[in-house]
């Protein structure tokens, strides 16, 4: 059954040489239970799409669309009716979490923060709060929550934001690069500690990365991603070890255990998009239909792919 449902996303943004089109018609959805995967190079739209359900984006953006979330159209909320989604309904977990997280505040404290705005005394958040970091595979919770941030490595740091997003039990989790940023040892643990997530919890998430190996150990399925737009989707061990996109192919022979072949060429610019096929100037299957028409995001043996090539 579908928890969330995405169609045709559009998001935008008023800049003084034009419209940045970094979001388009992008449509998806997101089972009870099922982690959904948004893959694709830096500058693709993987984040805009997280933010712009939460209504997290800047002011100059634009967004048309639907995101129907339990009977409600997210995109088409208030304010002050989208602050009771936040948290208790769909859960953000930030790329950044040195920035999320006060300098100034014990870790603890900021942990046990949300239970005491539900109304727990400020013991019985405390000890919920020493319960969330324990469950997260923090070292010493007694000991870290008497700490400040910068007392944490970078992996810890992650599992405690992802806690704190977690600590209200939502329906729904947006995890925006998880790994960015994290050390070898960091980046490991916070991949145990995801797929601990989904095996403990079966939580529905939607996991937005640039870590392909990430993806391919969490995600049911997976969209990829390029210049704005879902170019391949389908179940994600198989999209991963046969992908029939020539962006997706190019994508994963990058990675350094696959021969670290990067692709030619960068994406096209979001102010002005070009005709036809957007991955064009950079495929090495083009042809003369690439340059004519703009494909459509079609079914293909069991997934979705966007190409004029069989």
């Amino acid at each position: 059954m579908s928890l969330l449902d995405v169609n045709d996303l559009n998001v935008g943004f008023q800049t003084r040489l034009g419209t940045v089109r970094a979001v388009n018609n992008v449509s998806f959805e997101i089972d009870k239970g099922e982690v959904f995967g948004l893959i694709g190079e830096s500058g693709s739209g993987k984040s805009v799409i997280g933010m712009s359900l939460l209504h997290l984006l800047p002011r100059n953006a634009r967004v048309r669309g639907r995101a129907i979330f339990e009977g409600s159209d997210l995109l088409a909320l208030g304010e002050e009716k989208m602050q009771k989604f936040r948290g208790e309904k769909i859960a953000f977990i930030p790329q950044n979490p040195t920035a999320s997280l006060n300098p100034l505040m014990k870790n603890g404290l900021q942990a046990s923060e949300i239970f005491e705005q539900k109304g727990y005394s400020r013991q019985e958040a405390w000890d919920r709060a020493l319960g969330v970091m324990q469950s997260l595979l923090i070292r010493e919770p007694e000991v870290s929550a008497k700490r400040y941030p910068h007392q944490l490595s970078g992996g810890m740091k992650q599992r405690l934001v992802a806690g704190i997003s977690l600590s209200l039990e939502p329906e729904l989790v947006i995890a925006d690069e998880p790994t960015k940023g994290l050390d070898s040892i960091s980046r490991k643990r916070a991949i145990e500690f995801f797929q601990q997530l989904e095996g403990k919890e079966r939580r529905s998430m939607l996991l937005i990365t640039h870590d392909l190996d990430l993806a391919y150990e969490i995600c049911d399925r997976l969209a990829v991603l390029y210049a704005g737009e879902i170019v391949e989707m389908g179940p994600a061990r198989k999209l991963m070890d046969s992908p029939e996109h020539p962006y997706t192919r190019g994508l994963i022979k990058s990675l350094p255990k696959n021969g670290l072949e990067p692709l030619e060429g960068s994406s096209p610019s979001l102010l002005g998009l070009p005709d036809g096929c957007f991955f064009r100037e950079r495929c090495n299957c083009q042809t003369i239909d690439c340059r004519k028409w703009h494909p459509q995001l079609s079914p293909n043996n069991g997934w979705m792919k966007r190409c004029v090539l069989p």
